[in-house]
């Protein structure tokens, strides 16, 4: 998904000061920045939260573009997501999945600095299957 940024960080050499692990703590600081977090490595959940840039683009490749908006981010000002949408259609769900995802899009965000929005992702439903769930409805993977 980072391409780019991932082989930025992972081709660092063995021996490099500074050398976190060859990038993986880089790759997961990026994603947290974009707001798109993973949830367990392998399930392919990614949790929404306010991101740190206005706007970002990434590349998926074969002509893919996942843009992402926040308009409010990146002032030093302490956000919280007040609504998410995802193409276009709300997103009361606290997480999107790499399904979804890897075609590209747009994921928009609307952010508030007074406190976290008591609606959105409040629901149980909203959350995340457990990746422990032994229902094949609740692990989704």
């Amino acid at each position: 998904m980072l391409h780019a940024a991932q082989t930025l960080f992972t081709n660092a050499p063995n021996g490099v000061t500074g050398n976190d692990d060859l990038g993986t703590m880089s790759a997961w600081y990026l994603f947290s920045a974009i707001g798109l977090y993973p949830v367990t490595p392998g399930t392919g959940q990614f949790v929404l939260h306010a991101p740190r840039f206005e706007r970002v683009e990434l590349d998926l490749g074969e002509g893919r573009t996942l843009r992402i908006q926040a308009p409010g981010a990146g002032d030093g000002q302490l956000r919280f997501v007040a609504s998410a949408s995802f193409d276009g259609q709300p997103q009361s769900r606290v997480w999107l999945d790499w399904e979804q995802l890897r075609e590209g899009g747009e994921l928009a965000f609307s952010l508030t600095g007074d406190a976290p929005a008591a609606a959105w992702g409040a629901r149980a439903e909203d959350l995340p299957p457990a990746a422990c769930a032994t229902d094949p409805e609740t692990l989704r993977w």
